[in-house]
C-alpha cells in the first residue's frame, strides 16, 4: 500500500468524519437538487454552490493534515515529506472534477464551449478549495470561516455574487483558468516547501471537531496569551483598578462566604478580560464597523443577525460548576456564583448589543445612499426595540450546554440548530411568523424572558445540588 493510499484512509477510518461526510453528502445532494431545479427555470446562480462547498470541505481535509504535522511523531515517518502536498491535491482536484462537471448540464452551451467552460469550472473550485485550506493553515483557530456563511447569504441576493462568479466561469473560462493555474502552482510550492513540517511540529492546532472541546481551547487560550506576554512583557497581567476593584470586596466579604465565592468567580471571569479591552477598543470598533455598515446596508431584515449571535457566543463559556478537581466552594456556592455570573454576562453583552444598534441611529443620518451596478443600498438602522433577544437566547445556550456537558458538540449542534432556524425565519418569514415585538407584544416578551431564565435555573439547580461535579472531564 502506498504511503498516500494510507493517508486517504484518514477519510473513513475516523469515526468523527463519519456523521461530518454524511452531512457534506446529504448537502451535495441538496445542491444536485438545486442545480437540476436551476436548469429548468433558468437560475444560473445556482451553480455557484458547489464552490462554497469544496470551500467547506477543503478546511476540513486540511485539519486532517495539520492533525498530523502537528504531532513530533511526523519526523519519524517513511515518506511523509511530501505527503500533506499530495493528500490535499489528490482530494482537492477530485472534488473539483466531480462539482465541475454540473456544467455540463449548463444551458445553450455547444460541446467546445461545454468543455471549456467545465475547465473554467473545475479551475475556480479549486480556487475556493485551496482558500478553504488556507485558512486552516493560517489561522489556529479556523472555524470563524464558517461565520462567513449568514453574510453571504444576506450579501448574494442584493450584491449578486453567486452570478457574478457563475457569469466569469462561463463568459471568461480562459481568465478563469489561467487564474486557478496560477493558484494551483503556488499551491504545489507553498505546501511542498522543505520547512513547512517545522512550522507546525509541536505547535497546539485547532482539529477538525476541537472547537467543540473545551479543554483545548481553554489551552490554546493559555498558549496565546503566554504568546501574547512574551512579545510584550506585562501585557497579560490584571490592571491596578480591575485588581483593587474586585480584590477590595472578596477581602470585605466573610472570609469562606457565599459573597466572597461570587466575587472571586467574578474576578476570574472579568478580570483579565477587562483589563485588556481597554487597549483593543480601537481595534474592535474597527472590526464591528464595517460589519455594521454591510448589515444594516443589506435589504431587508437580516440585518438583525447581530442580535442573535450572543446565543452561540456564549456556547463555549464555562460557568465554573464542574472541575476536575475537588475545589472550595460548595453546591451552594457554586450555583449562586454560576446564576450570578450568567445574569451578569447576559446584561453586559445586552448593553453592548444595544449600544451597537443605538449607534446606527445617527449613522441613517449620515451615510448616503450607495449604487453599485444600478442597485441602490439604503442604510437602515438596526431594530433597537430587539435589544431583549440576547437575554433570550442566552439562558437557554447555557442551560442545553449544562445539559450536555459531556457532549460539546451535541451541545453546539442543538445551539446551532436553534440559530439557524431563528436566523432563516427572520429572514424568510411570512405575516404570521415575525419575532418583532411590536405584533408579539410586551406581555409575551416578558413570559418568553421568565420562560427562558426558569428553564435556565432549574437546570442548573438540579446540576449544581443532584449531579457529580468533581471529574467532569475527559
Amino acid at each position: 500500500m502506498s504511503i498516500l493510499c494510507a493517508n486517504l484512509k484518514h477519510l473513513y477510518q475516523r469515526r468523527s468524519f463519519w456523521p461530518l461526510g454524511l452531512f457534506f453528502g446529504i448537502i451535495a445532494f441538496g445542491i444536485i437538487g438545486v442545480i437540476t431545479e436551476a436548469v429548468t427555470e433558468n437560475k444560473q446562480g445556482a451553480f455557484c454552490a458547489p464552490a462554497l462547498w469544496v470551500c467547506f470541505a477543503g478546511s476540513f481535509i486540511a485539519a486532517l493534515s495539520i492533525d498530523v504535522l502537528t504531532k513530533p511523531f511526523s519526523y519519524c515517518l517513511p515518506g511523509h515529506k511530501d505527503m500533506p502536498r499530495k493528500f490535499l491535491f489528490f482530494v482537492g482536484l477530485l472534488l473539483s472534477f466531480l462539482w465541475s462537471l454540473s456544467f455540463l448540464f449548463y444551458p445553450e452551451l455547444n460541446f467546445a464551449k461545454t468543455v471549456l467552460v467545465c475547465l473554467s469550472a473545475f479551475s475556480t473550485f479549486t480556487i475556493f478549495y485551496w482558500l478553504g485550506v488556507w485558512f486552516v493553515f493560517r489561522f489556529r483557530s479556523w472555524f470563524f470561516i464558517f461565520t462567513l456563511f449568514p453574510l453571504l447569504l444576506l450579501g448574494d441576493k442584493p450584491l449578486n455574487i453567486s452570478i457574478f462568479i457563475v457569469y466569469s466561469i462561463v463568459e471568461s473560462p480562459l481568465r478563469m483558468i489561467l487564474l486557478g493555474g496560477l493558484v494551483n502552482f503556488s499551491a504545489w510550492f507553498y505546501w511542498g516547501r522543505p520547512n513547512l513540517a517545522r512550522e507546525y511540529c509541536g505547535r497546539l492546532w485547532m482539529g477538525a471537531f476541537d472547537a467543540w472541546n473545551k479543554k483545548k481551547t481553554a489551552k490554546l487560550h493559555q498558549v496565546r496569551l503566554a504568546e501574547r506576554d512574551k512579545k510584550k512583557p506585562g501585557s497579560m497581567q490584571i490592571s491596578a483598578g480591575a485588581e483593587s476593584f474586585f480584590v477590595a470586596r472578596i477581602s470585605g466579604a466573610k472570609t469562606g462566604g457565599l459573597q466572597q465565592y461570587i466575587w472571586g468567580c467574578l474576578y476570574k471571569s472579568f478580570g483579565l478580560m477587562f483589563s485588556q479591552r481597554k487597549q483593543n477598543w480601537i481595534r474592535f470598533f474597527i472590526v464591528i464597523l464595517p460589519m455594521l455598515c454591510f448589515l444594516c446596508y443589506m435589504p431587508g431584515v437580516g440585518k438583525n443577525i447581530i442580535f442573535l449571535m450572543p446565543g452561540i457566543m456564549v456556547a463555549m463559556m464555562s460557568l465554573n460548576v464542574h472541575s476536575s478537581l475537588l475545589i472550595s466552594g460548595g453546591r451552594r456556592e457554586r450555583f449562586w456564583s454560576a446564576l450570578t455570573l450568567a445574569v451578569t454576562t447576559s446584561i453586559l453583552i445586552t448593553l453592548l448589543v444595544t449600544f451597537l444598534a443605538a449607534l446606527t441611529i445617527p449613522l441613517e443620518l449620515i451615510l448616503p445612499e450607495l449604487t453599485i451596478k444600478g442597485v441602490t443600498f439604503v442604510f437602515h438602522a438596526l431594530n433597537i426595540k430587539l435589544f431583549f433577544v440576547p437575554l433570550l437566547m442566552i439562558p437557554v445556550t447555557l442551560a442545553i450546554c449544562l445539559i450536555f456537558h459531556k457532549k460539546p458538540i451535541l451541545a453546539m449542534f442543538c445551539v446551532l440548530f436553534i440559530f439557524q432556524t431563528l436566523f432563516i425565519v427572520n429572514i424568510f418569514r411570512n405575516p404570521m411568523i415575525t419575532i418583532e415585538p411590536v405584533q408579539i407584544g410586551p406581555v409575551y416578551i416578558m413570559i418568553m424572558l421568565l420562560f427562558s431564565w426558569t428553564l435556565f435555573v432549574a437546570v442548573l439547580h438540579h446540576i449544581c445540588m443532584r449531579r457529580s461535579l468533581v471529574g467532569q472531564g475527559r
